[in-house]
């Protein structure tokens, strides 16, 4: 939320202060309709605008109204929504890459060998006219969408194929537009700076426009198969497509998408490049110093509680690789690494990064927004390398805040790693603990042969101990939002961007990409990698040298609380687990996803009518509670029949969560995934239904071992000592 000139008061307009007005009445309502107007208009920018300054018990019921009522993508509210770690939320990634491991990650079938490419639909499902790439049957928001079309560039996207987004449960579309028209920006609120074509995102398109639901999102397109397609000079449509989704509880309170709908604070935000993006108005801390080869210099400090909130630099960009910028936080260092990297802007940058939170402004300031919480003490501080050739002169701007510090947020933490692999994949993150991933950057090039296939690896997260990803990619540059090895050239956006772009393989590739609304969350653990190559069987050998922006804390917010195995009588049986008569059990030896693709050996049923039900016994405890599922996801054809139905799941009789729709895949059959359980505080026996729903396209429901996850129950981590 915008704050005063020294952290301590908040400022409305005119039309915000007339919505507390009716909170008595409408408290929801007014709370919601506040939340806008404060995010719409978060501070004065001039004084031409009439604003009433506001203090006190107003100043704290905004306070909690700008904070609290926030949804766990509406990270423009205030710094601290982007620094909150919600056990409650998780994001995933759906996506066209290839089921088997395969270097075809788009759909349809293109001019490759059939044999290379057996499955090249990667639709959810057909129904009718349409195809479906994503049905989510709870709450939630999709946040990014990405895609790219053509054949080694990118082309314009067929005028025939048609968006169609089923909000709800509605049988009519709350949206049916051309796809093109998603990113052409022309038809609100689809337009810039949340939405870009190929020619300003090198060779993307991609939409940030949040599309919220309480009920559940059906995506569809229409004509998007077979030929005549006049972008194409052979008439395909192939396509390359990622979605970002968030899942959360049933019952939350979320105001679904609709035509007219905006979101303006989002607007005004990824406006931003330079200034604060909050709005905060705060007093910075100027200095200027001469650093000499292997100097240092202290910048900036803090005591007491707060946030580290913006930090600028001036210094010559020759000096970017060889100047370091230093953090520490309550005497821990956060980051601490040359300006080139933590500011994605290399020396020799095509074009800087001007993204919403870092970069390089018009007049040669690097700044970085990052929210830093601190409980006691902040130090930034530059220091040069020895291999600088002489000293240089900066200047330096850093902003405080002196706005509490929740409870609930993480600790800030950017850091880098640099390596080269002949094959296999790159180690992004490898951490346990709790936290989020907000942004990548890196640079890649080939360490070998002079070509340019080291920008087809995909990224790959697995999140909280699963075996199936979460995330599964389709390339660097579809990555970053750009395509075809970022066919337009360099670029910086508001939320990605490439500086430098290698033209025949024998340069250097780098890029950045902020993810705010799109954040990688994670409740206990997390890996994430990213191929170098074409595939796991046609590897490049590649160099990266990439950094993590990330919030996290050491303490996990979940665990495996009970789980059993289908095929264990004794387990299941202990667990009241019974299914329906139309059920078939088989042994099953098959692979997850993900390179290498491990194996798993165990009892996969099936069932193609009635409910199942089990039970499981907690501390109740009320926390936030998630059901995985493990289960054989190949008895369909996909793209064309969904591998399992999605279902809904009832808890002691009352709806509790639902389960998604999976896609099909004979070539990594063992799928998982996990719906959030909402049940009163207090209930410690969990009488758990699975009610599929099955239609034609989704005629098989799958189970192989249910996993009860949710916060730590044993006394003993209460005050946060942790596990062994």
């Amino acid at each position: 939320m915008a704050r005063g000139v020294r952290g301590e008061s908040l400022y409305i307009d005119a039309d915000a202060a007339s919505v507390i007005a009716r909170r008595a009445s409408h408290p929801v309502a007014a709370d919601a309709a506040l939340a806008r107007r404060l995010v719409q208009h978060p501070a004065p920018r001039s004084r031409a605008r009439r604003m009433r300054r506001v203090t006190g018990a107003l100043a704290a019921l905004l306070a909690g109204t700008a904070h609290g009522a926030s949804l766990p993508w509406e990270v423009w509210t205030s710094p601290a929504a982007l620094a909150r770690l919600d056990a409650g939320d998780a994001v995933v990634q759906t996506s066209s890459r290839c089921p088997g491991g395969c270097r075809y990650d788009r759909s349809n079938a293109g001019a490759e060998d059939p044999l290379a490419n057996p499955y090249p639909l990667r639709w959810l499902y057909s129904a009718g006219d349409e195809v479906v790439l994503l049905d989510e049957p709870a709450a939630g928001a999709l946040t990014r969408l990405w895609l790219t079309t053509g054949y080694g560039t990118a082309a314009c996207i067929d005028p025939a194929t048609e968006l169609r987004l089923y909000v709800d449960g509605a049988s009519e579309p709350a949206l049916a537009l051309p796809l093109a028209a998603v990113f052409d920006g022309s038809t609100p609120p689809f337009t810039a700076p949340l939405v870009a074509a190929r020619a300003q995102s090198s060779g993307g398109y991609v939409s940030y426009m949040p599309i919220a639901y309480a009920q559940g999102l059906r995506v569809a397109l229409a004509n998007a198969q077979g030929g005549g397609n006049p972008c194409s000079a052979d008439g395909r449509r192939l396509l390359w497509y990622q979605l970002q989704h968030h899942r959360i509880g049933i019952g939350a309170q979320v105001t679904s998408f609709s035509p007219g709908h905006d979101e303006p604070g989002w607007r005004s935000f990824v406006s931003h490049a330079g200034d604060d993006p909050w709005n905060g108005l705060l007093v910075a801390d100027d200095a200027s110093a001469t650093i000499a080869p292997g100097g240092q210099v202290v910048v900036a400090t803090r005591g007491g509680s707060g946030w580290v909130r913006g930090i600028r630099i001036q210094a010559p960009r020759a000096s970017y690789p060889l100047l370091a910028l230093r953090v520490e936080i309550d005497a821990a260092t956060v980051l601490d690494m040359p300006l080139a990297d933590f500011f994605a802007t290399p020396a020799d940058a095509q074009t800087p990064a001007r993204g919403v939170l870092l970069g390089e402004d018009a007049n040669g300031w690097l700044y970085a927004w990052w929210p830093m919480p601190f409980d006691a003490t902040a130090s930034v501080a530059l220091h040069a390398l020895p291999t600088l050739n002489a000293a240089v002169a900066v200047s330096t701007s850093v902003s405080f805040d002196a706005a509490p510090v929740p409870s609930d947020v993480g600790r800030f933490s950017a850091s880098v790693r640099e390596d080269c692999v002949a094959g296999g994949a790159f180690v992004l993150d490898d951490t346990r603990g709790a936290g989020k991933i907000v942004g990548v950057s890196a640079s890649y090039r080939a360490a070998a042969a002079p070509v340019r296939t080291y920008l087809e690896g995909d990224e790959v997260a697995w999140v909280d101990d699963a075996r199936a990803p979460a995330w599964y990619g389709t390339g660097v540059e579809d990555f970053y939002n750009g395509g075809f090895y970022f066919d337009h050239g360099a670029f910086a956006g508001p939320l990605a961007g490439a500086t430098r772009v290698d033209a025949d393989g024998s340069s250097v590739t780098s890029a950045y990409r902020l993810m705010l609304v799109d954040a990688l969350p994670y409740a206990s653990a997390l890996r994430m990698t990213q191929e170098a190559g074409l595939s796991a069987l046609e590897p490049t050998p590649t160099c990266a040298r990439r950094v993590v922006y990330a919030y996290r804390q050491a303490q996990p917010l979940q665990m495996s609380l009970d789980s059993f195995e289908v095929g264990d009588a004794v387990a299941a049986a202990a667990h009241s687990w019974t299914v329906p008569a139309t059920t078939h059990c088989e042994a099953l030896t098959a692979q997850f996803e993900g390179e290498p693709a491990a194996t798993r050996t165990a009892t996969a049923c099936t069932s193609t009518g009635g409910v199942t039900q089990f039970r499981f016994t907690t501390a109740g405890d009320g926390g936030p509670l998630w059901l995985r599922r493990t289960f054989d996801a190949a008895g369909a054809e996909p793209g064309v029949v969904a591998g399992s139905a999605g279902a809904r799941i009832r808890v002691n009789g009352a709806l509790a969560g639902a389960l998604a729709p999976v896609a099909a895949n004979p070539l990594r059959r063992w799928q998982q995934q996990d719906a959030a359980l909402v049940v009163p505080a207090g209930t410690d026996v969990l009488d758990v239904v699975i009610e599929p729903d099955w239609h034609e396209a989704a005629p098989v429901f799958g189970q192989s071992r249910w996993e009860l996850r949710g916060r730590w129950q044993d006394a003993i981590f209460a005050d946060s000592f942790e596990a062994d």
